[in-house]
């Protein structure tokens, strides 16, 4: 409540060019640092730290603590339950603070998190409960980082323009901080192979490492303008971007698209689904589980690295469902008594679809979002995906402890697949034009 209080005390800082040119003045003495590059470094940070924490949270749980499926579900809800709660109030923060300062702090306290833990682990003191706490400390951390993160992208690649990129549209900036965050989660699950090995604690501590370089990154960023919001309170403005999201004909199903995934496919399948299965049905460890995670990703950094080749694409739209069939396809096929190299093809695909599909949906949303509204509107997009994890992740984990993980593949792919068919026809989603 404190923060709160203490971001709507906060008058808001005039924007327009007299502030924006200043802010440019001041930052022409970092220019060996472009302010895009000092952006992406921080997207690195906090997505190498992502990636490792993507095996190494669920493999402390599986293979150190040997907890039941449920118990994992549980634990892996944990870690975006507060998403849930604070992403909205977020949003409004971010519009009204330094975002600099946002991003600085909360990367140094999932920091501070990952380095206890690390701790912890070297005592040989880690319990399943204390990994529940540090789950939602990182989980709030995470809440405010986000919408910060996000929409800083759009006021950055402004000062880029201001600084001489013309032709460096929203799309492409999108696209290429996206191809920096796969590539960052690629080289931090990577390094989860090492747990297998070294065991978790000192990866615990390289995590901590990425997300200082993240701290680091984010507050030699360029100062950027906050929204004048005219007085308006902490919770007006709040509303106001919710409103402004479900009475959107864009804005509204891509959000539903989200909820969808994070609810069926990421808190389902990738929390729980995947690493049970690698457990339970391939006998496999740390070193599986990152493999696995791995070749996701690079299918995700491949399809945007063909995005950036493919330049600005018009029917955002149809290419978007076009690659959330690919996860449905993708789900259905897990239920299958895959061999191993099957399951690694397979995975591989599913990450070519989804890279198009995170890609493409947040230049969507970040290009059909009023300007005074990005912060508030990605969170409340964001919302959706990370509002439906915790649930899907706690559902799924019972599911998957009566009935096994390949037939509860069957159960995201049916929902995801109905999703799609809904919004194709009660939308205007598959004639969206780029706007310009």
């Amino acid at each position: 409540m404190g923060l709160i209080a203490f971001a709507g005390a906060i008058p808001a800082q005039p924007t327009g060019m007299p502030v924006a040119l200043k802010s440019l003045r001041k930052f022409r003495r970092f220019q060996r640092f472009p302010p895009f590059t000092v952006y992406m470094i921080a997207v690195a940070g906090w997505f190498f730290s992502f990636g490792l924490q993507t095996t190494l949270f669920p493999g402390v749980i599986n293979y150190t603590l040997n907890e039941s499926p449920d118990r994992l579900g549980l634990a892996q809800a944990a870690l975006t339950a507060p998403m849930l709660f604070l992403l909205p109030m977020a949003g409004v923060v971010a519009e009204r603070l330094d975002r600099r300062w946002v991003m600085g702090g909360f990367h140094l306290l999932a920091c501070l998190c990952a380095g206890l833990m690390s701790l912890l682990l070297f005592q040989n003191l880690l319990s399943y409960w204390v990994m529940i706490l540090y789950a939602l400390l990182v989980g709030v951390a995470g809440a405010f980082v986000m919408p910060a993160r996000d929409s800083a992208v759009n006021a950055v690649t402004r000062v880029a323009q201001r600084l001489g990129r013309r032709d460096f549209t929203l799309q492409k900036a999108v696209i290429l901080a996206s191809l920096v965050q796969f590539a960052a989660q690629i080289f931090g699950m990577g390094a989860g192979v090492l747990a297998g090995r070294l065991g978790p604690a000192p990866l615990f501590a390289v995590q901590a490492g990425g997300l200082a370089i993240g701290a680091g990154a984010a507050l030699l960023m360029p100062r950027l303008p906050r929204q004048n919001t005219g007085g308006e309170s902490l919770w007006t403005s709040l509303r106001t971007g919710v409103l402004e999201v479900v009475r959107s004909p864009i804005l509204a199903p891509m959000t539903l698209i989200m909820l969808a995934l994070g609810l069926l496919v990421v808190g389902g399948g990738f929390f729980v689904i995947i690493p049970v299965l690698v457990r339970d049905v391939y006998d496999g460890g740390y070193g599986l589980l990152a493999l696995l995670l791995v070749s996701f990703w690079i299918g995700a950094f491949i399809a945007n690295v063909l995005l950036s080749q493919v330049g600005e694409i018009e029917r955002p739209g149809r290419i978007l469902m076009l690659a959330q069939l690919v996860t449905v396809v993708s789900m259905g096929l897990l239920a299958l008594p895959l061999p191993l190299y099957a399951l690694f093809i397979l995975v591989f695909s599913w990450g070519l679809g989804g890279g198009v599909g995170i890609s493409l949906s947040r230049a969507v949303v970040q290009e059909n979002a009023p300007p005074r509204m990005i912060a508030r509107v990605m969170s409340v997009y964001q919302l959706g995906m990370f509002g439906g994890m915790p649930l899907g992740a706690f559902v799924m984990g019972y599911v998957v402890h009566e009935i096994g993980p390949r037939l509860s593949s069957l159960i995201p792919m049916a929902g995801l697949l109905l999703v799609l068919i809904v919004i194709a026809l009660t939308t205007p989603i598959l004639a969206l034009r780029r706007v310009r």
